[in-house]
């Protein structure tokens, strides 16, 4: 039976909350992360004098009290925050500030309709735009803003679908998007940077570890230096800090990352850590933070982004850009006399010189959630003005995906859909929590809490005793709840229970090499989870054994809310290794969360960690799939088959081949159309395909030459063509004997053929002659004839505009580059400018008609660049149903 969910950040009334707004409409402060909420929350009961406030104070209140939306792009130390303050009471036109926060930790109450200033995080923004609590009336006041997330993203374009007014406030970026996007009347530059106390910046290519030399750490010692290094990982961050602590025990060092609490480095953001010091942060931990003595900055030009590659979120390892090293050098560039600051990277980068840029925006990998809150909406996904560009083939393929799970019907919600959508946990999550029983409940809002096994722990791990072979989930679970008896206990936090946890955790952590900040934040989830489903937190947490495994596996298997894995395959024949971190076997099915990330040379790998699901309970829910005919030319007897699969979840586990001589009524339209594509391909043994070959040919170049005026036979024509002929045929017998022809008057008469062909072949080109094929054009909806002139590569990189020569209709080029592939451009700049990249562009997406009208040395290039990528990636050819051979082979 599905569950019943209550979405406890929503006012508990919505008619009470909407009929409580104020004349002036409510001031909501959207903010990043729950540990923002609690500072802005106490920065609206401060008055303190600012350099903002200094600088802007009136004009702030001036076009806060006229009702105009702007921007303040400040550094750190300017006072942003503490500007919220004003703004709120020039707004609502009180000094009575009633301020609620509904975050994670806290829920919407009966008392929320009386607050006048509401903080809130991104994501319970975006449920309440939703819902239709945030009316045109209320101001959005978007606090750093230049923390980009879908989420956010989201929230700003909701914000402009509903019409209400926006004030920003920033740290260095360009400003030019969002104040054109969010319509700012002004926006406010402060900066806290003084000419008299810039810092001596040195570019230094050395690796982290390497810098951290004796003679640099004599320096830090002799000159009682505070040191912050900036990297990208928290491996590296424990890894500075410890050498630093073993090799110089004289500086006092620590590290801190988002797996740790922040507890740990209290000492240093309240100016109790004496120098030297030495501080490792990852550069998403220290954004928010003011380390007090910082005096030297030591920043690694490395970050990891997801970059969105054909629909995937893929990991890859680029430099940091401009903003995110002016943000880290401001930390003492400007602000503290005697500041050094050293950028380790193997680039030339002339500091002085950089500018803020426009932020990266996230939602482009995002489809799902977009797809979502469109179906809750009600409204069509280009409807929101969003921020980027939608990628509307991940769009379309998400919206499928939510129907075929019954998430969206018509266009909206479905009943199922809302529960789903209530669950304060991602999508997969929320379904199996919504179809459990309750004995799994305590396991599934643990395990929805933990974002992996991998995560949660450090490489140097121990899991004896909680390992649960073949399943990361159920061991993530096992760590908490062991976690949970040895150092826990029930208590409350804003009124609300939740499992918290006595000092002795840091040492069980210690011992355990897990990251006690994964531990406090799925104890908070957990809760969220548990109040969300009505039902009562557990006291008392048992080790999930074999019995749990079995019932966890069968539940996965009924809905399959995950990512699937089977054999290190993906449904459309990927190579997805299983997580080297994991404790999962290689071989079956997994199903968990496949993360994509760059390799070395740039190309997209997958791995997955997650839970073994064993092969008799895949094949218990699977379902037949459709039948259909097919033609496999590799049959010399007998090439037309019926197959009828055995599927799951995108999967082909198995299938039924019976040839076919006579054709069944039922399939014989079918059968008929199989048959002329073959022929059409080429792919039949038919005597039409050799004999007709030259005529097609001869028709398709026609067709080029002309520029579009002679009739197409492109696959789609010629298969239309041999389907009308074998029209009364209803066995491959018949098929074999009949006469499939193409009559060449009928598309290119003779005297048009003879004038096309007077047409030149080549052109003569620093006195080498040019190959031109001829081709035809269609951009928006228009046909039109081009001469593409296949070029040497050595003349295509110096070829001049002025050596170009003139033809009877626009000129466009091409490279063939062998193994690299081909690279075409309509331009000669453009071309040049491709030739100087260090790789071919990727193979366009074509339709196999499209191939068909390629030129023969084009569709040589395109086989001989396809195989060589194949070899080069090693990946396994031959598409899901492949995974059988891979089984029986091992």
């Amino acid at each position: 039976m599905q569950r019943i969910v209550t979405d406890r950040y929503l006012p508990p009334d919505h008619a009470a909350f909407v009929a409580a707004e104020p004349p002036t409409g409510r001031l909501i402060v959207i903010a990043p992360t729950r540990a923002a909420c609690e500072t802005i929350e106490i920065a609206l009961g401060l008055h303190i004098p600012t350099l903002l406030e200094k600088q802007h104070g009136r004009e702030i209140r001036d076009l806060a009290g006229a009702g105009k939306g702007f921007g303040i792009v400040a550094g750190t130390g300017t006072g942003k925050t503490l500007s919220i303050r004003p703004m709120a009471e020039t707004i609502l036109r009180t000094d009575t500030l009633k301020v609620g926060v509904v975050n994670r930790e806290r829920e919407a109450t009966p008392e929320t309709p009386t607050w006048n200033v509401i903080v809130v995080t991104t994501g319970i923004a975006r449920r309440w735009f939703q819902d239709g609590d945030i009316l045109p009336t209320d101001t959005l006041v978007v606090d750093e803003i230049h923390q980009t997330s879908a989420e956010l993203e989201l929230c700003l374009a909701l914000g402009k679908r509903v019409g209400c007014r926006f004030i920003w406030l920033s740290a260095t970026v360009d400003p030019t998007f969002y104040a054109r996007y969010l319509n700012a009347a002004a926006v406010l530059e402060t900066s806290a940077f003084d000419p008299a106390k810039a810092a001596d910046v040195k570019i230094v290519r050395k690796e982290p570890l390497t810098f951290l030399d004796d003679r640099f750490l004599q320096q830090v010692v002799k000159e009682r230096r505070g040191v912050g290094m900036f990297l990208p990982t928290r491996a590296g961050v424990e890894e500075a800090a410890e050498l630093v602590r073993d090799r110089f025990p004289r500086i006092n060092s620590a590290f801190y990352h988002g797996g740790e609490p922040i507890r740990i480095i209290r000492p240093f953001l309240e100016g109790e850590e004496k120098k030297p010091y030495f501080l490792a942060m990852t550069a998403a931990g220290q954004s928010a933070l003011n380390v007090h003595g910082l005096d030297t900055v030591v920043i690694d030009d490395t970050r990891f982004s997801n970059i969105i590659e054909r629909g995937k979120n893929v990991l890859t390892r680029l430099h940091l850009g401009a903003n995110e090293i002016l943000q880290m050098a401001g930390r003492v560039h400007g602000r503290v006399a005697g500041g050094r600051v050293f950028i380790l990277s193997d680039r030339d980068i002339h500091f002085r010189s950089l500018q803020p840029t426009a932020p990266e925006f996230q939602l482009a990998g995002d489809s799902e959630r977009v797809a979502m809150t469109c179906a809750d909406l009600g409204v069509r996904a280009d409807e929101l003005e969003l921020p980027v560009p939608l990628d509307r083939v991940a769009y379309r393929k998400a919206v499928t995906l939510l129907e075929q799970r019954g998430i969206i019907e018509n266009g909206r919600l479905s009943r199922y859909g809302k529960a789903v959508e209530a669950m304060p946990v991602d999508r997969p999550w929320a379904e199996l929590l919504v179809n459990a029983d309750d004995e799994l409940v305590p396991y599934l809002a643990v395990m929805s809490s933990i974002e992996s096994l991998h995560r949660m722990t450090r490489e140097d791990r121990d899991l004896s005793g909680v390992t649960v072979p073949g399943s990361d989930h159920l061991t993530s679970y096992n760590l908490y709840a062991e976690a949970f008896s040895r150092c826990g206990y029930i208590g409350e936090v804003y009124g609300l229970p939740r499992h918290l946890f006595d000092e002795s955790i840091e040492k069980w952590a210690e011992q355990r090499g897990v990251l006690v900040k994964a531990i406090e934040d799925a104890a908070l989830a957990t809760a969220s989870i548990y109040r969300s489903l009505g039902m009562e937190l557990p006291a008392r947490m048992v080790n999930a054994r074999d019995h749990i495994y079995r019932k966890f596996t069968q539940l996965l298997a009924q809905y399959m809310p995950f990512d699937l894995v089977i054999d290190e395959l993906t449904a459309d024949g990927t190579e997805a290794r299983v997580s080297k971190t994991s404790v999962a076997g290689t071989w079956g099915a997994i199903a968990g969360s496949l993360r994509y990330f760059a390799d070395r040379s740039g190309i997209p790998r997958a791995a997955i960690e997650g839970t073994q699901i064993p092969m008799e309970l895949i094949r218990r829910y699977a379902t037949r799939g459709e039948t259909e005919l097919i033609y496999d030319p590799r049959r010399k007897h007998g090439p037309l088959l019926l197959k009828q699969t055995v599927e799951y979840f995108g999967f082909e586990l198995d299938s039924e081949i019976e040839t076919i001589e006579e054709f069944p009524a039922a399939h014989a339209g079918q059968a008929r159309h199989v048959l002329a594509e073959a022929v059409a391909r080429g792919e039949a043994r038919h005597f039409a395909v050799k004999k007709n070959r030259d005529t097609i040919e001869e028709i398709r170049e026609a067709y080029k030459r002309s520029g579009g005026e002679t009739g197409r036979l492109g696959l789609a024509e010629l298969t239309a063509l041999y389907e009308e002929q074998l029209a009364g045929v209803n066995s491959m017998d018949e098929f074999r004997a009949a006469r499939l022809m193409v009559d060449r008057e009928k598309f290119a008469p003779r005297a048009v053929s003879e004038r096309l062909e007077a047409l030149p072949n080549q052109v003569m080109i620093r006195d080498r002659e040019v190959d031109i094929d001829y081709d035809v054009e269609e951009r928006d909806g228009h046909r039109r004839g081009v001469a593409r002139l296949r070029l040497p590569e050595k003349v295509a990189r110096s070829l001049t505009e002025g050596e170009i020569p003139r033809l009877d209709r626009p000129v466009r080029f091409v490279v063939l580059r062998g193994q690299r592939g081909a690279v075409r451009a309509d331009t000669l700049a453009e071309l040049q400018n491709l030739l100087a990249q260090p790789w071919s562009p990727d193979e366009i997406e074509e339709s196999a008609e499209d191939r068909e009208m390629e030129s023969h040395a084009e569709r040589e290039v395109r086989r001989i660049a396809g195989e060589f990528r194949r070899h080069r990636r090693g990946r396994y050819r031959g598409g899901a149903s492949q995974f059988k051979k891979r089984r029986r082979g091992r």
